[in-house]
């Protein structure tokens, strides 16, 4: 049993022995399986690793090389007008040399680089030339964010904000009393016309009332002896005596011959010739009344006609009293303006006094009454005269009743001469009539002489304005840079995609000193309102006009001092130097006219308008005694167009001038030109104006210019480990870039705008 026992335990041993044998390994190929798992995970995790801290580096390298490039701004465009817009030279080529360099290694042997990237390509599109309006709007917003509200409001808004009540005020008045007065001076004429037709309907009667009796007036015929014959009182004074004479060759002894046969029949004759042309006289002298007093009645309604008119334009300018672009720059926030607005509390209040202008319903009664009254008397006097001809032929006869014949001829004559001592030319009717009427124009004599005084002063303006424009027809050479200008300007409406539609300013020529001052005012109150919309948040008419005002040189106003002063101007030559576009650039900006003084001229002549409304308004105050709404208007405009041509010399002179009279603030040239870029600026084609100026004065096309880069790179790095694991991944879309074979390559895009 024991020798079984040790035969069972050796070849139990030798089973184990066996078995040790045929397991030893096993776990080392179970740890070479886990060892492998592992390091496929690792090597894939590495990769991946590698390749998102590619991704992470290559997004960096692309925008840091784009911002490379577009540092590399024009120069020129960024010190002279703010603006920015890539330079010369190649982006590809530039683009690619950052990025080469960036991704350069040191050249150390012993370097190990664990991400080492290389550039496989690269390239830049281009876009958004600074020549598009938006990207050059977008550009002047940006300089003038900051600066333009700030040098807007206290260099120029606080000085309007002081008398905008006072000019709200003057507005009013210029523009009631601007359309009342034609209608007033109409009416007048119409009055006048009335009382014309009058006189001369009943003076046209003198010529019949010489054929009744001669002279007129008188109260008897006298006898008179046959002999010349010229009127009806002739024909019944000579009577008596053709009956005798008559008579006298009638009875004659056997031997004796007729001796008044010639005076009889020369008498008959001449007395029905006077009886023939009395009786056309007559008939002319109806014709002629009816068709004055016709005239006379029609000047009359045409009176009462305009009279309504004028009631109402009062009652519309009562109904639109309200001047929203004045009133609202009393709430402007303005720092350090002062409290009290200048000139305020002095200006009369004229709007309200336009009534007086008006004829009351009586008055027009009365003129009526008094034209019905005349066409009484003309009946009257038609009564007595249309039957005298008729009578008058009794005299042919010898057996006419003589004191009948006086008594026809006296009452006609007495008719004829009362009608025409009350209603002719000094008839102490049409007199009375013509007094009533004159009382209420008290001021008009004094008023019309001073509107010629402003006529003349307004056209002596005038012609200042026409020598300034007359300037630029002998400057060829400033006119062929003109030429080239407005190519550059075509060019860039058509880059735009827009309609050439612009009209160039038009310097509007008022033959009125009212006309004039009703246009001043109406830039003035477009000037109110557009600043009004710009402090309450209109900005990009605000930042374009302060940008032209900053980099776009104006003209230099001082070559016009002697033109100003006395009307000649400088030599031709030293004027010709300063109408190249170059000397004149804001006043082309804002204008747009093609040649070398229309600008000029412009800028000149909405100065004077401007003046003219503030001397106006300063006029309205000084003359406030005169009464009459009327001639203190008429005397405002005056003062206003004399102290305008006195402004104007003194702005060429010094080159600026006192806001107003209440206002010592100094407003210069350039300032002005703000304020009109303000008023007529803002829109694109002042945008191309200023694009070409800028193409004209560096040479460089803003066309081709660009603001936006896009750029496309191409990077590469070797994979380490395993990239067939790599690209079975890519399928999945995890990664975002792409494999080829031993190397992951990830196309990248950066951009960047000015």
């Amino acid at each position: 049993m024991n020798r079984f026992t040790f035969k069972s335990f050796v070849a139990f041993k030798g089973s184990w022995r066996r078995c040790i044998r045929q397991t030893q390994g096993s776990v080392s190929v179970f740890l070479i399986m886990v060892l492998a798992f592992v390091f496929l995970f690792s090597a894939v995790l590495i990769d991946y690793v590698r390749i998102a801290a590619a991704n992470t580096q290559g997004e960096r390298l692309a925008r840091a090389g784009i911002r490379s490039v577009m540092s590399s701004y024009d120069i020129s465009l960024r010190e002279n007008y703010g603006l920015f817009a890539y330079g010369d030279s190649s982006g590809d080529m530039l683009l690619a040399k950052i990025l080469t360099d960036n991704l350069q290694t040191s050249g150390r042997g012993d370097e190990f680089n664990i991400l080492p990237l290389a550039l496989e390509s690269s390239s830049i599109k281009w876009e958004r030339p600074l020549g598009e309006y938006t990207v050059f709007r977008r550009q002047i917003n940006e300089e003038m964010k900051y600066k333009a509200p700030i040098d807007f409001t206290l260099e120029l808004a606080g000085k309007f904000k002081t008398v905008s009540t006072a000019m709200g005020e003057a507005s009013r008045t210029i523009d009631l009393f601007g359309k009342l007065q034609p209608l007033y001076d109409k009416r007048e004429d119409a009055l006048d016309l009335m009382l014309e037709r009058r006189s001369q309907a009943a003076d046209s009667g003198k010529v019949m009332l010489e054929l009744i009796i001669s002279p007129p007036g008188s109260i008897d015929i006298p006898f008179q002896y046959l002999g010349g014959v010229s009127s009806a009182a002739d024909i019944v004074g000579q009577y008596s005596d053709f009956v005798n004479k008559t008579y006298a060759d009638m009875y004659l002894e056997e031997d004796e011959y007729p001796i008044y046969s010639y005076q009889i029949s020369n008498y008959l004759w001449q007395s029905s010739q006077v009886t023939s042309l009395l009786k056309d006289t007559i008939l002319a002298f109806q014709e002629t009344h009816t068709r004055l007093m016709e005239e006379s009645k029609n000047a009359l309604q045409e009176a009462v006609g305009l009279n309504e008119s004028m009631k109402s334009v009062i009652e519309q300018s009562r109904n639109n009293d309200t001047r929203p672009a004045y009133e609202s720059a009393a709430a402007w926030d303005i720092p350090g303006s002062p409290t009290n607005e200048a000139g305020n509390s002095t200006i009369p209040k004229l709007s309200e006094q336009g009534e007086s202008l008006l004829l009351s319903a009586t008055v027009l009664s009365d003129l009526d009454t008094s034209l019905s009254e005349q066409d009484r008397s003309y009946q009257t006097l038609q009564r007595e005269v249309s039957g005298l001809p008729a009578v008058l032929l009794n005299a042919s006869g010898l057996n006419a009743d003589v004191s009948w014949l006086t008594t026809s001829v006296l009452e006609a004559s007495r008719a004829a001469n009362s009608y025409i001592q009350e209603y002719g030319g000094r008839g102490s009717v049409i007199s009375t009539v013509k007094a009533a009427i004159e009382t209420h124009r008290t001021s008009d004599k004094e008023r019309k002489e001073t509107e010629k005084q402003s006529k003349a002063k307004l056209r002596d303006a005038m012609d200042i304005i026409n020598k300034i424009r007359d300037l630029g027809q002998q400057t060829s050479d400033s006119l062929e840079r003109y030429n080239t200008l407005h190519q550059y300007y075509d060019e860039n409406i058509s880059l735009n995609a827009r309609l050439n539609q612009d009209v160039p300013y038009e310097a509007r020529s008022s033959s009125t000193p009212y006309e004039a001052g009703s246009a001043a005012m109406g830039d003035m109150d477009g000037i109110y309102e557009a600043m009004g919309s710009v402090l309450n948040g209109a900005r990009d008419r605000l930042f374009q006009t302060e940008y032209a005002a900053l980099y776009f040189q104006p003209f230099d106003i001082s070559g016009l001092v002697s033109l100003a002063e006395q009307g000649e101007g400088n030599s031709l030559q030293q004027l010709s130097d300063q109408m190249d576009p170059r000397n004149q650039e804001l006043e082309y900006i804002l204008y747009g006219f093609n040649n070398p003084a229309g600008n000029v001229a412009a800028a000149y002549s909405e100065i004077f308008a401007m003046r003219l409304a503030m001397r106006t308004m300063e006029g309205f105050i000084e003359k406030a005694t005169l009464g009459n709404p009327l001639a203190v208007t008429a005397a405002a405009l005056l003062y206003g167009i004399n102290k305008a041509l006195e402004d104007m010399v003194l702005l060429c002179k010094e080159g600026s001038l006192p806001f107003s009279k209440y206002v010592p603030a100094q407003l210069t040239y350039r300032d002005y030109l703000r304020l009109f870029m303000l008023l007529h600026g803002g829109g694109e084609v002042q945008l191309s104006r200023m694009l070409a100026l800028i193409r004209l004065n560096t040479g460089i096309n803003p066309a081709e210019k660009f603001t936006y880069a896009s750029s496309e790179i191409r990077v590469g790095m070797r994979l380490w480990f395993l990239p067939g694991v790599i690209k079975a991944l890519d399928y999945t879309g995890v990664l975002p870039g792409d494999v080829q074979k031993n190397t992951y390559y990830r196309e990248l895009q950066a951009d960047f705008a000015y």
